[in-house]
């Protein structure tokens, strides 16, 4: 079900696999990306889940500015509100790729869980898997 619908973000939630699920497309503005961000991470607190979907399929590079705020302010706070897996999809953008992988690699490796796919249908099948 889609939640949040903008031009460079849509979020939806999907309860058969009790999932927050971002689709980026573009580049995206600062503010834009906290505001996705943080819309994200409500639902994930209100639907009490702790699993995401990040498909970069159709994203441009994420500035160093968002970068360090994932880092500094964001991920801090979707721990304690109970994020600990995400599935990438990743970019067809080569400066996407780089850059989500600088994030990826900053992540605490003992709080989160990240997989990287190369479509959506994977990425889907392997956050399912682990429902069971």
């Amino acid at each position: 079900m889609l939640f949040y619908d903008k031009k460079w973000c849509k979020i939806y939630y999907y309860e058969e696999l009790s999932c927050v699920h971002l689709d980026w497309c573009g580049f995206v503005k600062g503010d834009q990306f906290r505001e996705a961000c943080d819309f994200s991470l409500e639902l994930l607190r209100d639907k009490k889940v702790n699993k995401m979907i990040a498909d970069n399929t159709n994203s441009k590079v994420v500035s160093v500015e968002n970068q360090n705020w994932l880092m500094e302010d964001w991920f801090p706070r979707a721990y304690e509100e109970g994020y600990r897996t995400s599935a990438v999809v990743v970019s067809t953008d080569v400066f996407n790729k780089v850059a989500v992988k600088n994030i990826v690699n900053q992540m605490d490796k003992g709080k989160f869980v990240v997989q990287y796919f190369e479509n959506l249908d994977n990425a889907k099948i392997w956050i399912k898997q682990l429902n069971n």
